[in-house]
Formats: C-alpha cells, structure tokens, sequence
C-alpha cells in the first residue's frame, strides 16, 4: 500500500528557500495540516528534504539554477493547501514546472524516500504521512519525463506595403 502511495507522489517542482505559510493559523484544528504541525514543521519538512535532494549528486540535476527559496516556498505552499491549512498555492502548475528536467523515475522515488524518512524524524505520524503521499501522488505524471514544449513557431516579420 504504501509503494502504491509512493509510486504517485510527485515533487515538485518548484522547492526553495525557507518557506513561509500565508493563512496557515486558520487551518482547522483537525485539518491534515493542523495534524502534520502546521506552519513550521511543514516549513521544517519542505527545507530538509529539498536541502538533501539538492545534496546528492544523484538526485539534484532538476534543481540546477533553480531558485532553491522560491522552490521551498512554493512547496510549503502547495501542501498547504492540499492539506486544508487555508492557503492557496500561487506556483506555476507543476506540469510547467518540471517539463524538460527529464525526471527518472529512480529521481522521484529517490526524493519520496527522502521526504518520508524526514517526516518520520519530525514525528509525523503514520496516518498523516500516508494522506500526504496520497495527496501528492496524482502529480508524478506531471513530474515524471515531462516533455519540454514544442518550440515555438517562427515569427513572421511584417513587411511594409507600397
């Protein structure tokens, strides 16, 4: 079950910086955001696991020149909101984001390992850290070998009329 979880859980995109959370004292107290910490273990969360996503040479080649403080803060902000903290995340869609990289499967999962053995040593808990993969899940096939976009076509140039 939990593979399956894991299997759909897909990052992101856009991981930055330290985040910071917009609405994140309005979640409801039984939100899944209320029961993963709010604001500061998410925030926690988000800057551990990208910070060693980044520090692995096997796993950081989507995340050259990327602006790692947007990246964090986005992320923090996407779980927010999938969590019903009361946030709206205000990322570009995740397809967007990753188009190009050439995410492997092998990056992926390697990333989800890192976030669950993060929120373990948080203490999240097991329930809360199954309906976080849950959430995330449907992303891989927006951050999974992505195709870049077609480039666009040539511009005509005006021509002036006699």
């Amino acid at each position: 079950m939990q593979r399956r979880l894991l299997a759909g859980f897909s990052l992101f995109a856009a991981m930055t910086g330290s985040a910071l959370i917009h609405a994140a004292d309005s979640s409801p107290a039984d939100s899944l955001y209320a029961r993963l910490g709010g604001a500061t273990v998410v925030t926690k969360l988000v800057d551990g696991t990208i910070d060693q996503v980044v520090a692995s040479h096997r796993l950081n080649q989507s995340f050259k020149d990327s602006d790692l403080k947007r990246v964090k803060s986005k992320l923090v902000e996407q779980i927010c909101q999938l969590a019903d903290g009361g946030c709206e995340y205000t990322g570009d869609p995740m397809r967007d984001v990753h188009a190009g990289h050439k995410i492997s499967e092998s990056e992926f999962f390697g990333l989800v390992e890192i976030l669950r053995d993060h929120m373990r040593a948080l203490g999240i808990g097991l329930r809360e850290r199954n309906e976080l993969l849950a959430l995330l899940a449907p992303m891989k096939r927006d951050v999974v070998n992505v195709p870049a976009p077609p480039p666009a076509p040539p511009m005509a140039i005006p021509t002036e009329s006699p």
